[in-house]
């Protein structure tokens, strides 16, 4: 007999589920997009697209909205604040880094003029 519990359930595992795909999507989506290939031995140059996990910090404390997974970033693009793709260059697959940046006058309140850590790993490298 289903119950609402039961219900609850296999939506709760319907939505695991639903985001690991998604996130697959979304890395061959990356691949297909830039005509890359991708190279576990390679180190990450300037057009290449890396697919990082991110999450940024303020001394300890993370802060909202600096977090993401599984996000292709192609550096040299200028999507992310000065400083921030420059320090991904050279990183290999799996490696993690500490991006330290200082964010512009002009960003969010907050976290305008502060220094930042973001605490990423490179999951893949797609290259050109």
């Amino acid at each position: 007999m289903n119950t609402d519990s039961d219900a609850f359930t296999i939506i709760n595992l319907m939505g695991v589920k639903m985001k690991k795909f998604i996130g697959t999507v979304a890395m061959c989506g990356a691949m297909m997009l830039c005509g890359c290939e991708s190279n576990a031995e390679s180190v990450a140059k300037n057009g290449d697209t890396v697919v990082i996990d991110f999450a940024g910090f303020l001394g300890d404390e993370q802060f909202a909205g600096g977090t993401a997974q599984n996000y292709p970033l192609t550096l040299g693009s200028g999507q992310f604040v000065p400083g921030f793709e420059e320090q991904l260059i050279g990183a290999k697959v799996g490696e993690s880094r500490d991006v330290n940046i200082t964010f512009p006058q002009n960003y969010v309140p907050g976290l305008a003029g502060k220094d930042v850590v973001f605490k990423v790993t490179v999951k893949e490298i797609l290259q050109k």
